[in-house]
């Protein structure tokens, strides 16, 4: 081969060689570089993860920003979209269970109504109940596991009032008033309330109290829907907004007024929701002195079992001071002529010499001994 040829191959084959060298270079780098993206893949996929399984079939359950470590050990959530369940899962699934907030009666997840006549006690008792959970203090034999955080939107009550009263419950049940409890009263607002069964209202209220809280109490649905209307139709709208809350784990407490008939005020389709109602019955056969008297009846309570929900007959006192002292035991408030038609069968006297002295009908007499 003629040297110029030998040289021209040589530099070919140089040539060759550095393109293979660099070409073996680039796609080594491609390979990792593509290795390093994988990589990067699979790490947001244990930082982003957005699915658990079940224990036994792999459910897949939407979550949020979770981590691969802590999937294992969280409870079920609800998903964004409307998910098909397979009962043989449903049975295995890892459920959180419910706080109590007030004894068994009041738990998390919950939405619940109290209501009754006016001036009955339903504020009374309500807010009674709101500083117990507040401050883990005993209120007619219940309180929480722990303190909650508690906020309650009065509608109604003016300000003088709300605040004489706050400081005489927080007395009675020997707390100072708690900095977990947050109270909204409309005399703190120059502005007409917004209606909670308007998506314009909910938002306005839902700014201002957030989502940092347990147990919600609305004091009372009349004024707080500006419509004034009660039927079915006006309160589907607020229904929604108290399960969306229940979803997220806090519970709605709801104060309404009852109707002449003594059940809750507007369409009975307002209970098919909640999980809870309670009618708080005024007692009107004991004497008038002072004192302030009902019965706490539970309607529907769908956590509790049938020997759980005994009626509770609560009884408040005010002393010339202020002070509140509070009584209740379970069962209804009895009739005072009971006891006194006991004694005087028991000096001797028949069931038509008790009536004349009670002024009651003689069978009514028969049928109080035979309760009693």
């Amino acid at each position: 081969m003629p040297p110029s040829e030998a040289r021209a191959s040589y530099r070919l084959g140089e040539h060759v060689s550095r393109s293979w060298a660099v070409n073996s270079l680039h796609i080594n780098n491609l390979n990792v570089a593509a290795k390093k993206r994988q990589a990067s893949k699979e790490k947001m996929k244990t930082k982003r993860i957005s699915v658990k399984e079940s224990s036994r079939t792999g459910l897949a359950i939407k979550q949020r920003n979770v981590t691969l470590a802590s999937v294992r050990d969280t409870h079920f959530q609800p998903c964004e979209r409307m998910t098909l369940i397979p009962a043989s899962e449903l049975v295995t699934l890892s459920i959180a269970p419910r706080k109590k907030h007030w004894g068994s009666y009041i738990q998390s997840n919950q939405t619940g109504m109290i209501y009754g006549e006016r001036g009955g006690g339903k504020t009374w008792q309500a807010m009674s109940i709101a500083v117990s959970i507040a401050t883990r203090s005993e209120f007619l034999g219940n309180k929480p596991g722990m303190a909650r955080r508690v906020i309650y939107l009065d509608g109604e009550m003016d300000l003088v009032t709300f605040q004489q009263r706050l400081r005489r419950i927080c007395e009675s049940q020997g707390v100072e008033p708690p900095q977990d409890l947050k109270v909204f009263t409309p005399e703190s607002f120059t502005d007409l309330l917004p209606s909670i069964n308007t998506a314009e209202g909910q938002k306005l209220i839902d700014k201002m109290i957030g989502t940092d809280w347990d147990v919600l109490i609305v004091d009372n649905y009349s004024a707080w829907s500006s419509d004034g209307r009660e039927t079915a139709e006006a309160w589907a709208p607020f229904m929604r907004w108290m399960l969306g809350h229940k979803r997220a784990g806090r519970t709605v407490i709801v104060i309404h007024h009852s109707g002449k008939a003594g059940k809750q005020r507007g369409s009975s389709k307002h209970e098919d929701a909640l999980d809870w109602s309670i009618n708080l019955l005024p007692d009107k056969k004991s004497p008038q002195d002072g004192a302030l008297r009902f019965t706490l009846v539970w309607e529907k309570a769908r956590h509790l079992a049938s020997n759980e929900i005994a009626p509770i007959a609560v009884t408040m006192r005010q002393g010339k001071d202020g002070f509140l002292t509070w009584e209740h035991q379970q069962g209804t408030h009895k009739d005072p002529k009971i006891d006194r038609a006991l004694k005087l069968r028991q000096q001797g006297k028949t069931n038509i010499q008790i009536a004349e002295e009670l002024d009651v009908d003689r069978t009514t007499v028969g049928r109080w001994l035979k309760d009693a």
